[in-house]
């Protein structure tokens, strides 16, 4: 692997930004459930077949039920034209006597199915489902050892939540994994759902010249015959946010920072580009929300920059996913893919209906971090902006009614912890989500903000996380207004006005 080495550099200065009330772009999609929080809990289990949906209240069939994974091992071999010969080895823990469980895997050829302790396994992969009969029972509480061979050619996988395919992803002469949400089955068995994290195992063999960029640690790398081979292991990580990258990189930024390793992997062509001397500030963001949010959760951190003009980035597990178009954002979404290392890598989420959290925390993270570096009037202007576009007050100062201007902004914008399946990362759900923890901050101060956020991650790294738990311990740690503050911001159709700031939506008259 290539390895060049920069110095300290000073300071200079997750999704594409388009026009707010634009509808998302078209995408050829696989039709999605959407279902009753009272509905959900259906899908865990059908008798004793593990269910094809692990029981999300927007998409009923990801993931899947009945089981817990406990570890992945993943084995690739990367052929020409982006060929793929692989095994898959999967400790997993049935949740109720299981005679049949599911695995998520879509558009590769499985060639094998073995199960240890069970002879007359029997498989069948329909579309996006690897459906796998054990011909006998597993035992609830009792761990399981799946083996899945399989091959092929990966491809990016049709979703609604986003306005572009997740999963694997072609650039130019690399190729990588942009998984969020569903993604990650267009190249691993998994299941694929945020609330059910494991071990990873990544051994990737590659063509001599072309490395595996992976998170985590590499635990083993050696040339063979057969090309270069490496190990990465990952701990208690969810499926769509598995980096890896393959193609010609060279390490240009080295170095440990306060015991946490800062490594930024850039495609070779990118190596010149400007915005890779910005990544040099990466440890004084991630001590500056230590601070703010307690310790840094991993001890990674650093940069995953592809050559590819994909016009977003991905907070992917110890090494964030960037590519050229959304490395050239700068600090605004360094900050951003850093801060969801707290809040949506070591905080998951139980259900994606609740993706605000993650993405209003990680919009609040890069709003106080140029309030830092920046000025706090840059901080203000953020603000304002976010709250004249998603109340309406931006169309009525450019001539639209104030009637009309509302009645657009709440077709637009629902309330973040009410967002659709076919636009799950709509701009309510960061911006609304962000103007929340703003708003607490305005009312209670920052000993209070900082004093929650704290306590948040204290008590759920590693652990799953609701909107009721949340608000639970909002009322814990700050009382009941506060989090009757914080439900009218995400439960509420109309956008409350924020009176220390002077604003607030228009009066339709």
């Amino acid at each position: 692997m290539k390895r060049l080495l920069v110095p300290t550099l000073l300071l200079a200065a997750c999704t594409s930004t388009g026009n707010a009330l634009d509808p998302p772009p078209s995408t050829s999609t696989v039709p999605v459930e959407e279902t009753s929080s009272e509905e959900a809990g259906e899908f865990a289990v059908e008798g004793s077949r593990g269910a094809p949906g692990i029981g999300d209240r927007l998409y009923a069939t990801l993931g899947n039920g009945g089981y817990d994974v406990q570890q992945y091992r993943f084995d690739l071999e990367i052929g020409s034209e982006w060929s793929v010969a692989a095994t898959a080895e999967i400790s997993l823990v049935p949740v109720v006597d299981l005679a049949s469980f599911n695995l998520d895997l879509a558009g590769l050829d499985v060639d094998e199915v073995e199960v240890a302790g069970f002879d007359d396994v029997r498989f069948e992969h329909l579309d996006r489902e690897l459906v796998i009969d054990l011909g006998g029972t597993a035992v609830a509480g009792e761990t399981i050892f799946a083996t899945v061979r399989y091959t092929g050619t990966p491809e990016s996988v049709p979703a609604d939540a986003v306005p572009f395919s997740p999963g694997w992803q072609l650039g130019d002469e690399v190729g990588y994994l942009f998984s969020q949400p569903d993604g990650a089955q267009s190249l691993f068995p998994v299941n694929d759902h945020p609330s059910d994290r494991a071990d990873v195992t990544l051994t990737v063999t590659t063509p001599i010249g072309i490395e595996a960029i992976s998170g985590g640690q590499v635990t083993s790398e050696m040339s063979t015959g057969a090309g270069e081979v490496v190990v990465w292991e990952m701990d208690d990580v969810a499926p769509y946010l598995i980096p890896l990258a393959i193609g010609e990189f060279t390490l240009v930024s080295d170095r440990v920072v306060d015991d946490v390793r800062y490594d930024v992997w850039v495609s070779d062509d990118l190596i010149e580009m400007p915005a890779v001397e910005v990544f040099e500030v990466q440890p004084e963001i991630v001590a500056f929300f230590e601070e703010r949010f307690g310790p840094y959760p991993f001890d990674r951190a650093g940069a995953l920059i592809v050559d590819d003009l994909l016009g977003a980035a991905l907070e992917t597990q110890t090494i964030p996913t960037y590519t050229a178009t959304s490395a050239q954002w700068g600090e605004i979404v360094i900050a951003h893919e850093l801060a969801h290392q707290w809040f949506g890598d070591s905080i998951a989420l139980e259900q994606w209906d609740d993706i605000w959290l993650n993405e209003g925390l990680s919009t609040f993270a890069h709003w106080i971090w140029l309030e830092e570096s920046r000025s706090t009037e840059r901080y203000d202007a953020e603000v304002e902006n976010a709250y004249r576009m998603l109340s309406g007050l931006e169309l009525v100062g450019n001539g639209v009614e104030p009637a009309e201007a509302i009645d657009r902004v709440r077709d637009a914008f629902p309330p973040p912890d009410d967002p659709r399946a076919a636009n799950l990362f709509n701009r309510s759900v960061y911006e609304r989500g962000g103007l929340t923890f703003v708003a607490l901050r305005d009312a209670a101060g920052d000993e209070a903000i900082f004093e929650l956020l704290r306590s948040y991650t204290a008590r759920y790294s590693g652990d799953t996380i609701t909107t009721e738990a949340f608000l639970e311990l909002v009322e814990e740690v700050l009382g009941a207004e506060p989090r009757r503050l914080v439900e009218s911001w995400v439960l509420d159709v109309d956008i409350p006005a924020m009176p220390e700031r002077g604003l607030s939506p228009p009066a339709a008259g």
